[in-house]
């Protein structure tokens, strides 16, 4: 009895990255990495694996109890793969503090790990981009970041109306809970992961759920979508909200029409983001098609993560952009571009004799930075030109008699079917004035 054979299909919730995937992939990660050098921040990395007490200590229980792949590693230890990389380089920056200039901007683009159920936008692996500063308090940080994280779109070409971001701070439901309604922290807490979930739920469902957290309070539904239809020049009519936030948020928000962003960035008090490590100002960016209604990505500052570390203090803020919302952004408003082979040469093998000086002219073009490819087998040149073809390769450099007679080659250009030829040394000059057109 023959052995069955094992599945073809990838673990539930991950992707296989075949070469026309990897040449998308690699363009995120390009595109996504020159924005932010462009700021200055500088690319990090941390381990896959880290203690689950890391987790443990600051991420969301619905995380740490539902989501997270852990495990007992050989030596007893509770570990558990990354499912998200800010504790990584809070941890990281605590290690090294006093040796580490401030501000400190960092930046990652690592793999994570969440046991979730897939659906759109969202896998059980994916990769992130994560931008993080250290050592700025002040809405002046939050400014630069929110300012890399539409230039990360814009870079994409995304129109100016295809995203919105929605800014809020934790102050202010903090302070409308305590201070307004007067509710216990556990209630508060409570209260804001419905709102959390709330635009995923009925109306129905949500009121309930009010009511259960906040029991004996007949206008608590009332009070808080007041607070949630609160913009800038009506917060002050909220119960419990303290001037100190109110003048935060003015200046940031003042600052946003100074620098362009008034049309994208809005005030938007439904914004509690899961995590329990925010303390200050947070922000979501949606997509705003109908085709693709959702939150792309979102961050906000994180005041005391430094501090489970360290007796040292540092303030924190930065965002996760993730490659799966970001893929089905673009492709929503239709701003990927192609990607071919059109700058790989192709050198067909058309006799043995032929082979050595074959390698020697790729060997020339490689290290003048072409990319080319050579036929390592003699085949018809038919073949060797539809396999040419269906890699995508548009220029075929041809070196049969005639032209090593003569000292040419001929390069056929598959794309717009022509052909000519030229001397070897004339090759790169040509090409490259084709690839700059």
């Amino acid at each position: 009895m023959k052995p069955q054979k094992l599945t073809t299909e990838n673990y539930k919730g991950t992707r296989d990255f075949y070469p026309e995937d990897m040449r998308i992939r690699n363009y995120l990660f390009s595109v996504m990495k020159d924005v932010v050098k462009s700021y200055g921040y500088e690319e990090y990395d941390g381990p896959m694996v880290e203690s689950l007490d890391l987790y443990r200590a600051k991420t969301g229980e619905e995380i740490v109890g539902k989501q997270i792949y852990n495990f007992i590693d050989k030596g007893g230890r509770e570990v558990a793969i990354r499912p998200e990389m800010t504790p990584t380089v809070a941890r990281m920056v605590a290690k090294k503090l006093r040796e580490l200039p401030r501000p400190i901007r960092w930046f990652s683009i690592p793999n994570l790990w969440r046991y979730e159920q897939p659906g759109h936008g969202r896998l059980r692996e994916h990769w992130q981009l994560n931008v993080d500063m250290f050592g700025v308090s002040g809405f002046r940080g939050e400014l630069e970041i929110i300012a890399l994280a539409c230039d990360i779109l814009f870079a994409f070409g995304a129109p100016r109306n295809s995203f919105k971001v929605t800014v809020s701070h934790r102050a202010l439901l903090d302070e409308f809970m305590l201070a307004g309604l007067q509710v216990k922290p556990e209630q508060a807490h409570e209260v804001s992961k419905i709102l959390d979930k709330k635009n995923k739920i009925t109306e129905e469902e949500y009121k309930k759920l009010v009511e259960t957290a906040i029991p004996g309070n007949p206008n608590a539904v009332t009070s808080i979508d007041s607070f949630l239809r609160a913009d800038i020049d009506t917060l002050k009519t909220i119960p419990g909200i303290s001037e100190t936030t109110i003048a935060e948020i003015k200046n940031l928000f003042a600052a946003v029409t100074e620098v362009g962003l008034s049309d994208v960035v809005v005030l938007d008090t439904s914004v509690v983001r899961g995590f329990d490590y925010y303390t200050g100002f947070i922000f979501e960016i949606f997509d705003t098609s109908p085709l693709n209604k959702r939150s792309l990505y979102g961050g906000g500052r994180y005041d005391n993560l430094i501090g489970l570390f360290s007796n040292e203090e540092l303030t924190g803020i930065g965002f996760g952009l993730g490659d799966v919302t970001l893929l089905n952004f673009l492709n929503t408003h239709n701003l990927l571009p192609s990607f071919d082979n059109d700058g790989v040469l192709f050198i067909p093998l058309l006799d043995d004799s032929s082979f050595l000086e074959n390698q020697k002219l790729a060997k020339l073009l490689r290290m003048a930075n072409l990319s080319v490819e050579t036929s390592l087998t003699v085949q018809k040149m038919a073949k060797q030109l539809s396999y040419a073809e269906k890699k995508g390769y548009r220029w075929i450099v041809l070196r049969g008699e005639d032209e090593a007679k003569n000292n040419l080659v001929t390069l056929k250009d598959m794309k717009n079917r022509t052909q000519f030829s030229i001397p070897p040394d004339q090759i790169v000059k040509t090409i490259k004035e084709d690839l700059n057109k």
